[in-house]
């Protein structure tokens, strides 16, 4: 499903991008006068979204990005966009893409830093992960075992408290500020600890314009059974060496072994995603929540059924 808020020009590139007929298209509004002002050119506000359907929201046994929430048409697309060779010592990007590959090299050039830092300052720390919490991570069926996160983002917000424990670390992170994915509610980076005998089930992001980075700063050392699937692959984890995946494809983690891996994962902008249609989508989520659209408790009482789960909108 793909929303975007109607007769502003600044949600056009989204109407460029889809390949489907009008005919494809819902209006929905709560104005019954909104579908006839819809080519209005004065540039007047209307509180209304356009819902585009297409064969991206389909589900086949075939492994693609299956977003549960939003979906953004005319992006490349692959399970993962990194494949480390162990004989070269190298960390290929696929498409060779200048941006994934300027992130990755930026943070395994900081490596041994971010986890010294993360080493010395973490024992004295609580965890930042709530399951209770409302948001896409928050079903308690997702893990079993344990899983422990330091957050800097949090549903697109920077956490002072991090900040203040992990100055290094945030220094770093501050230098990739216009790639990491900030202001929406589905942003997030942190130290992600899972413990021995842990696992996080199969489950798809919310979206498809942002992509998973995982830089792994402890693998366990005997190589056990420790992973990740992201579509029809699975990977292990080498230390110091970024994975990027599209985590829109349905992907599933698991540590068997007896030690913890930690690494530090950063959710950052699908490269193919202009800066000018960043701005548009942050300006997008901060209007909808100024109309109140993201306020989950208000939503979830309007709806009888109790539908509204982690998949909705929330900030």
């Amino acid at each position: 499903m793909m929303l975007t808020k109607g007769n502003s020009s600044r949600f056009s590139f989204l109407h460029r991008r889809l390949p489907f007929s009008v005919n494809q298209q819902r209006l929905l509004s709560n104005d019954s006068t909104s579908t006839s002002s819809s080519n209005n050119t004065t540039g007047e506000d209307r509180t209304m979204a356009v819902v585009l359907r297409g064969p991206s929201t389909l589900y086949t046994s075939l492994h693609r990005p299956s977003p549960s929430l939003m979906m953004m048409p005319g992006l490349r697309s692959l399970p993962v966009w990194t494949s480390y060779d162990a004989k070269s010592k190298t960390n290929r990007i696929a498409y060779q893409d200048p941006s994934v590959n300027k992130i990755v090299q930026h943070l395994q050039a900081h490596v041994e830093e971010i986890r010294d830092e993360y080493l010395s300052a973490s024992p004295s720390l609580d965890s930042d992960y709530d399951e209770t919490s409302r948001g896409e991570h928050s079903e308690s069926s997702l893990h079993t075992g344990k899983w422990d996160w330091h957050s800097y983002l949090l549903q697109g917000r920077v956490q002072p408290d991090f900040c203040l424990h992990f100055p290094n670390t945030t220094r770093i992170l501050g230098e990739l500020q216009q790639d990491i994915f900030m202001g929406t509610p589905f942003g997030f980076c942190f130290f992600s600890k899972l413990t021995a005998q842990s696992t996080i089930q199969a489950h798809t992001s919310p979206i498809n314009f942002r992509l998973r980075l995982h830089l792994p700063l402890v693998v366990p050392s005997d190589g056990g059974d420790i992973g990740i699937r992201v579509g029809p692959t699975q990977h292990k984890w080498t230390a110091n060496q970024a994975l990027v995946l599209d985590d829109s494809y349905e992907h599933e983690v698991w540590n068997n072994t007896n030690e913890d891996r930690i690494l530090l994962l950063v959710d950052i902008w699908h490269p193919d995603v202009r800066m000018q249609e960043r701005e548009e989508i942050i300006n997008m989520f901060q209007h909808a929540k100024e109309k109140g659209w993201l306020d989950g408790d208000k939503e979830q009482k309007k709806t009888k059924d109790g539908a509204l789960r982690s998949e909705h909108f929330l900030i």
